[in-house]
């Protein structure tokens, strides 16, 4: 984000008022600068937006190997149809399983948790850093529109001392004609 610009105290006093090319650069910088925000402001939405998706999505994928693990675990051998060295095999086989499908679904909640929490915080970030933006712009606008308003009163001030300077130029040449 670029620093706000500087404005200034007053615009250069021209013969019938403000120069106006003074006038339409400021407030066309201020206009470049608000579509900036606005861009800025965007990008973040879209950018919290993808986040969320991202993370609806590794929820479902979540959701899918939890369903497969399970439906693996519901169908073991029968150990009453094998010998004794065999269901013994087989015991320490399915007490192995168990262990690897706990600490499976262990890491398997501690990543969705990570990037849950990591996909909130950038949402988070992104809903803050778009309330500043169009906290800033909104700003802006107004010290723009206060601008406007003081100009245009100056503005209305010399031109009312340019018709009072008219009416004394125009009421002083019959005077010089007569003398």
């Amino acid at each position: 984000m670029t620093a706000p610009l500087p404005l200034p105290e007053s615009f250069a006093l021209t013969f019938r008022g403000y120069d106006r090319t003074q006038v339409d650069e400021r407030i066309d910088e201020l206009l470049a600068e608000l579509a900036l925000l606005t861009a800025d402001r965007d990008a973040a939405v879209a950018e919290a937006e993808t986040l969320a998706r991202r993370l609806d999505e590794a929820r479902a994928e979540n959701a899918e190997l939890r369903a497969r693990v399970d439906r693996l675990c519901r169908t073991p051998a029968d150990p009453a149809a094998v010998g004794d060295r065999v269901r013994r095999m087989l015991d320490l086989a399915h007490a192995e399983a168990a262990g690897i499908t706990g600490t499976a679904r262990q890491r398997a909640a501690a990543i969705v948790r990570e990037a849950e929490e990591t996909a909130e915080r950038r949402e988070a970030d992104a809903r803050a850093r778009a309330a500043t933006l169009v906290g800033d712009a909104r700003r802006r606008v107004e010290r723009l529109a206060e601008i406007e308003r003081r100009t245009a009163a100056r503005l209305r001030a010399v031109d009312a001392v340019l018709a009072d300077a008219e009416t004394l130029l125009a009421a002083e040449k019959p005077l010089r004609a007569v003398a």
